[in-house]
């Protein structure tokens, strides 16, 4: 079982163990269905992370009121807080010793084999300036509308391939609502992924990889959607057109891009 544990650290301290070794064998195990799934290649894992682990990340994130957090809001998105950029225009420069490490793990090598070992999308890479990913943050009401995400970064030029959630949401119910929906690309809802805590969902994007959650959530004032949005990629393909995130039922629209 490896840990991020720096020389001289204290018991105390966040470790965000991960049994490597069992999680390749989850993959292994894995690919084939995740590969065959529709309406396109996606899995979801549950309880995924040791609890101990699952535990330090709850921790690790960011208050409601931490600000760290910006809003966005637009017609296609309400109510659903992401990271800011801050007066450095990097979203690490504002994340704290444990949640730097706590990235440091999700973008290491190991965790990157275990995301080839299921997908079987070779050479992927981490997005070290969190183009669109890390802390998400969805109130009661908050929603996001049926989408396709982008096609690769711009910063890096590199090619998006597959995302990953990693849900923290310990005590969710159903009636809440909040399930990410996959959708099929005539916009059928074919899966739906509640967010419960310690789950994981999976997913290759492509242009038709369409997915959200448009129906309000409906929970408490004091509960929260939150989740980690991490996003991977590879040496762009040169059959993949590069596009901007698409809503099917709005193809003009594009969001305003802020910083804080």
């Amino acid at each position: 079982m490896t840990t991020l544990v720096p020389p001289n650290s204290t018991e105390s301290e966040p470790q965000f163990a991960i049994d490597y070794r069992a999680i390749y064998q989850r993959a292994d195990e894995l690919q084939q269905h995740y590969l065959a799934a529709q309406p396109f290649p996606h899995v979801l894992i549950d309880d995924f992370f040791p609890e101990a682990t699952y535990r330090q990340m709850c921790a690790a994130f960011p208050a409601p009121d931490s600000p760290i957090w910006k809003t966005p809001s637009n017609k296609h998105t309400q109510g659903k807080s992401v990271t800011k950029q801050g007066d450095l225009g990097l979203k690490e420069a504002l994340f704290n010793e444990a949640q730097r490490r706590l990235f440091m793990e999700l973008h290491s090598s190991l965790f990157l084999h275990f995301l080839e070992r299921l997908t079987g999308v070779t050479g992927l890479l981490p997005d070290p300036y969190f183009a669109e990913g890390s802390f998400a943050l969805s109130a009661s009401g908050g929603f996001l509308d049926i989408h396709a995400d982008f096609s690769h970064q711009d910063r890096t030029g590199l090619e998006r391939r597959v995302n990953l959630l990693v849900y923290l949401n310990p005590d969710w119910q159903e009636s809440y609502g909040g399930a990410l929906k996959l959708y099929s690309p005539d916009l059928q809802p074919l899966q739906s992924i509640f967010p419960y805590g310690n789950r994981i969902a999976v997913f290759t994007t492509s242009p038709t990889s369409f997915h959200g959650f448009p129906e309000p959530i409906t929970c408490p004032p004091d509960v929260y959607r939150r989740s980690l949005n991490l996003y991977y990629y590879t040496l762009p393909r040169a059959e993949r057109k590069k596009d901007k995130i698409l809503f099917p039922a709005d193809p003009s629209f594009r969001p305003t891009v802020t910083t804080d």
